[in-house]
């Protein structure tokens, strides 16, 4: 049981790295281009994805605290390498 509980662990934190370089990508994007269509398409997919990974956390039964804990690290993350890549 604690080795699935690490496995499922490491997979989120993987997935949230993951997110982070997608946010990093997308926020590169909005910098380069002037794209209102594509700024759009950009928030609302990151919206929806982030709302499925929320779903399969809960279904795959990580903590409430564990979700926010890991939510909290990627808005610190993502702020703080978007502000020194890009601006």
């Amino acid at each position: 049981m604690k080795q699935n509980k690490q496995a499922l662990y490491f997979n989120m934190i993987l997935g949230t790295i993951g997110t982070i370089l997608i946010a990093l990508s997308a926020m590169r994007y909005l910098v380069k281009e002037n794209d209102n269509i594509g700024n759009a398409f950009i928030l609302f997919g990151f919206i929806l994805m982030n709302g499925y990974i929320n779903y399969l956390e809960k279904r795959a039964g990580i903590s409430k605290k564990l979700t926010w804990i890991s939510f909290i690290v990627f808005l610190i993350l993502f702020i703080s390498f978007s502000y020194f890549l890009y601006f």
